[in-house]
């Protein structure tokens, strides 16, 4: 069946159609019927093997004719075979109808892709574990993940214009690179949250789909930070701090195996002062590690509920036969058990015992130490509780609690009767290895990391602490930190109506979300 077809230009072609397709000039293949591309593939492709397989057996039988007639030679009709067939091979493949079910894979994957922007990548956002935000042409942010929502605080519609949100210039201006004409990915180191430390490394990266735009992805590199900074603060301070003991300690050895080499009687001596300076190391290599371990961990709040005056009452009862050789008194005071807290059992017993170490080192002898203990209403009543109860004394809030208002506090205060500390030395407790011993009562020995790792360990539990001193009056150091709710009982016969009450325990997550 002979057809004649024309082009856009008008020039006609003369086709030939099979039953399998149409060829004509140059062997073009024809647009085929909406009937013939609903067929099936394989009986779609039957009739145009059996055309080609049709033309080749005639090109090759007319090559054979030539050769036996004498006007072709037998080596030149059989090449000429090969080439037609190899050429008829070709075109076939060549000319293959596409597969039909991979048109229509690479239509779908084309039109998700396209449709991203709009639907699929809020959800694809919401499937990251990181803060992840995209970020239009327009500069408004347009889609945004729950963890991105609480770490820039995006509240409401997510429409909003990305530098009313982001306010970070560093931020800010590797979005300006990636949304830019010759859009280019960049990685940013920022400082956001609620804590000056948290270190985030911002992956901002050009996302050209649909009206395109810009992606960001926050990666939190604040536990890396603390890290690297413990290891090098705990190598600066190890090598400062040990450097005194360990000059002490090679002076004598040097001394008694030299001028001291025949004299065994100041051995002795000698060899006291050596052990009291490895003892010294070792209390600062532990202070040291205690208080790197507090730091690296200081940003995750604690996760278990505790009875704190429990905790109290059994480092009291460690500390009393240290207390008894020098003829001191540890009185205690306040329940003895009932008050709870989500704390750090460990860390809690730390900050109970350094505060009393520190009380009972430094007291005269035959005197008192106070361990008080209590719970009150508010954070800023339990303040008062912890380093307000004294007149007019020096005072310095070394760490104020981060949880205020109406959460009821913990609170605890250890007082002695030992030189107290002039008030030009107030403002510098809390600092690593500095200590006031000319003004506590002359040499005591001591790290000078015992109220820095108070500090780090109330930062953790969201707590505050303070001291009051006045020379020869003695001093005060308190802490106190959040409570779990309490409800006063009901007044029953016999009980004074004025009974604070038991506290009442709460789930533990209560507390840990005000945190």
């Amino acid at each position: 069946m002979r057809s004649v077809r024309q082009c856009c230009s008008g020039t006609q072609f003369v086709f030939v159609r099979y039953a399998g397709g149409c060829y004509g000039a140059g062997m073009s293949n024809v647009p085929e019927t909406p009937e013939e591309q609903s067929a099936p593939l394989a009986r779609r492709l039957a009739p145009r093997v059996r055309d080609l397989c049709v033309m080749a057996a005639l090109c090759v039988g007319v090559v054979f004719l030539l050769a036996l007639s004498g006007a072709l030679g037998w080596v030149e009709a059989i090449t000429a075979s090969i080439v037609m067939i190899a050429a008829a091979m070709a075109y076939y493949v060549g000319s293959s109808a596409p597969d039909p079910v991979k048109q229509d894979l690479e239509h779908s994957s084309q039109a998700l892709v396209v449709d991203a922007p709009g639907a699929a990548l809020p959800a694809l956002l919401d499937a990251l574990p990181v803060p992840a935000l995209f970020i239009g042409l327009d500069q408004r942010i347009h889609a945004a993940n729950s963890a991105a929502r609480g770490l820039f605080r995006i509240r409401g519609e997510q429409n909003s214009l990305a530098a009313s949100v982001i306010r970070n210039p560093a931020l800010l201006s590797g979005l300006d690179i990636a949304l830019s004409p010759m859009g280019a990915a960049s990685n940013v180191e920022v400082v956001l949250g609620s804590a000056s430390d948290q270190l985030w490394l911002a992956h901002i990266a050009p996302f050209n789909v649909g009206a395109g735009g810009a992606l960001i992805v926050m990666e939190d590199h604040t536990a890396l930070r603390r890290a690297e900074k413990a290891r090098a603060d705990f190598l600066a301070n190890a090598s400062h701090e040990l450097r005194t003991p360990l000059t002490s300690l090679a002076g004598f050895i040097e001394t008694m195996r030299g001028p001291a080499r025949n004299d065994p009687e100041s051995w002795g001596r000698f060899l006291d002062i050596m052990f009291n300076q490895t003892e010294r190391m070792k209390r600062l290599i532990a202070d040291l590690l205690s208080l790197s371990r507090i730091e690296f961990s200081e940003h995750r709040p604690p996760q278990t509920v505790e009875d704190i005056p429990d905790l109290v009452g059994m480092t009291v009862a460690a500390l009393r036969p240290v207390a008894f050789e020098r003829e001191i008194e540890l009185v205690r005071t306040g329940p003895e058990t009932g008050l709870r807290a989500v704390a750090d059992a460990d860390e809690v017993t730390q900050v109970a015992q350094n505060l009393v170490v520190n009380a009972v080192k430094y007291s005269p002898e035959r005197s008192r130490v106070v361990i008080s203990c209590g719970i009150e209403s508010s954070m800023e009543a339990a303040e008062a509780k912890a380093g307000r109860q004294w007149g007019n004394v020096g005072r310095i809030t070394v760490l104020q609690a981060s949880q205020r208002g109406p959460v009821p506090g913990i609170w605890l205060r250890v007082e002695d009767e030992g030189p107290g500390i002039d008030r030009e030395h107030l403002p510098r407790l809390g600092q690593r290895f500095y200590r006031v011993d000319e003004s506590r009562g002359g040499d005591v020995g001591g790290t000078g990391l015992g109220l820095a790792i108070v500090k780090h360990i109330m930062t953790r539990h969201r707590g505050g602490f303070v001291v009051e001193s006045e020379p020869e009056h003695g001093s005060a150091f308190g802490v106190w930190f959040p409570a779990l709710e309490y409800t006063p009982l009901a007044t029953e016969p016999g009980k004074d109506a004025e009974d604070p009450g038991e506290p009442r325990q709460v789930p533990r997550d209560a507390l840990a979300k005000s945190l």
